[in-house]
């Protein structure tokens, strides 16, 4: 019997609580998980694993959340094929309708604000997957 493989979810937070929060959740959820604390470091995880679904953070230093969906969005637009565009899940301490309207434009599969219960977060991961 073969042994299906998980999917794997790239959670990009600076909030180090948080992070270890959602990795521990989606673990128990089945899902294999890594972690990056801030954008910057999403380009070369995404070249270097198969990643299915990007949680991101829209607030961090260095590269924030914004500019890794332009930055994705633009790979996708010129057909990258060496970089896969996963899908994405933004995190977002902010509860507006216009940053949910605004994120998706720029090609998130799904918006949930801060704080959101590990069982939220384990259907939408679920949910994109599945989409």
């Amino acid at each position: 019997m073969v042994t299906p493989i998980r999917p794997t979810v790239l959670i990009v937070d600076d909030d180090k609580k948080f992070l270890t929060f959602v990795a521990r959740t989606l673990k128990r959820g089945g899902f294999y998980v890594m972690t990056a604390h801030d954008g910057c470091e999403v380009p070369d995880l995404l070249s270097k694993a198969r990643i299915d679904v990007l949680l991101l953070d829209l607030q961090m230093p260095g590269m924030n959340g914004w500019e890794v969906m332009r930055r994705l969005r633009a790979n996708a637009t010129a057909g990258d094929a060496a970089v896969p565009v996963p899908k994405v899940v933004v995190l977002s301490g902010r509860n507006e309708d216009e940053t949910a309207a605004f994120v998706r434009r720029l090609g998130a599969d799904a918006y949930l604000t801060k704080p959101s219960w590990g069982d939220q977060i384990i259907a939408t991961v679920r949910g994109v997957l599945n989409n």
